[in-house]
Formats: C-alpha cells, sequence, structure tokens
C-alpha cells in the first residue's frame, strides 16, 4: 500500500496509522481500531473529512 497523507489536516499516512495499529492489540472491530488509531495519531480530529478513508485504510490493513 502506497504511504499516502490520509488525514490532511494532521498530517496522518497510511504508515501512521498501520505503527499506531500495530501499538495495540489486534482488533476485530474495524470501529474501535479506528478509535484506538484515532488516539495514537489525532487523525479525523480536525475537519473530519477524512472519516471514511481512515476507515478504508484500517479495514484493508487488517485483512
Amino acid at each position: 500500500m502506497e504511504n499516502k497523507i490520509i488525514c490532511n489536516c494532521k498530517q496522518v499516512s497510511v504508515a501512521d496509522i498501520e505503527k499506531a495499529l500495530h501499538e495495540h492489540s489486534h482488533f476485530a472491530d474495524v470501529e474501535k481500531a479506528f478509535k484506538e488509531v484515532q488516539a495514537v495519531t489525532h487523525c479525523s480530529t480536525g475537519c473530519g473529512g477524512c472519516y471514511e478513508k481512515v476507515l478504508d485504510t484500517i479495514a484493508d490493513l487488517m485483512n
């Protein structure tokens, strides 16, 4: 997966999301994983426009 910026407001990349996922135990629930990734990276706390992109990225990385 290309390491592109997913959250422009907080400059969070795919690699940042992947790192945040690996810092925590395995999640079966994408919504729960989103909250953990958000706590680590602060993605989707600015304008919120990246919410769906972050969820899609987490789902892709969890597969």
